[in-house]
């Protein structure tokens, strides 16, 4: 099986700064386990950064990956010991899960595994859902006056069109919050995100994985 650790961020490095640890600690899972890691810094589509997510996916699954892992860049594997097949344990296509309490969210697109051909055909539906009109696009950035993580972003929409159809029909799983979307070390938890605010935490986890702890 081939496997893809998939991650995209167009900020040069020195914005990034801590945050290329965590993409640092991902290429080194990816090698551990046999699988590739790509971490893409253009924008290969005419689209909103946050729009290129399903692209991307639905891209790297196209030219031969059977399953692909995505981590927004303030998301780390942390258990380092898991393989990525072990997150689906049935018929579906696609595991997630959703925000951590600090939020409300179903389904938080910052970490989740999709595979398969149906899985390549999910990331187009996804990608389809795309609401130009709601965005305006300059020379340097496209800019959109609706709700953060609302419908008019991928997260948002993904949630309002696809979630609950695919959890009935059994092609998405959401796990527990713990175990894709904790914000420091949790038993269980197989990826962190340090997303919004709660990338106050990272200095932290950084600090553990100097020491040798985690």
């Amino acid at each position: 099986m081939r496997v893809a650790v998939l991650q995209f961020d167009t900020r040069p490095p020195e914005q990034l700064g801590e945050l290329l640890v965590l993409v640092a600690r991902n290429r080194e899972y990816a090698a551990r386990h046999g699988y590739d890691h790509h971490f893409i810094d253009h924008a290969p589509h005419d689209l909103p950064v946050y729009w290129q997510k399903p692209s991307l996916c639905r891209d790297m699954m196209l030219s031969g990956y059977d399953l692909v892992l995505w981590l927004d860049t303030d998301a780390v594997i942390h258990d380092q010991a898991r393989a990525a097949e072990s997150l689906f344990t049935g018929a579906e296509i696609m595991v997630a899960s959703g925000d951590n309490p600090l939020w409300a969210s179903p389904f938080n697109a910052g970490v989740f595994a999709v595979r398969g051909g149906s899985g390549a055909a999910l990331m187009e539906r996804w990608a389809a859902l795309f609401a130009g009109a709601a965005w305006t696009r300059s020379e340097t950035a496209w800019t959109c006056q609706g709700e953060w993580a609302g419908p008019d972003f991928e997260q948002g929409a993904f949630v309002r069109e696809l979630a609950d159809e695919l959890v009935r029909n059994g092609q998405l799983r959401l796990l527990d919050w713990r175990a894709l979307q904790a914000p420091f070390p949790l038993p269980g938890a197989f990826a962190l995100h340090f997303a919004g605010v709660l990338k106050a935490n990272l200095p932290a986890y950084l600090s553990l994985l100097m020491d040798g702890e985690i």
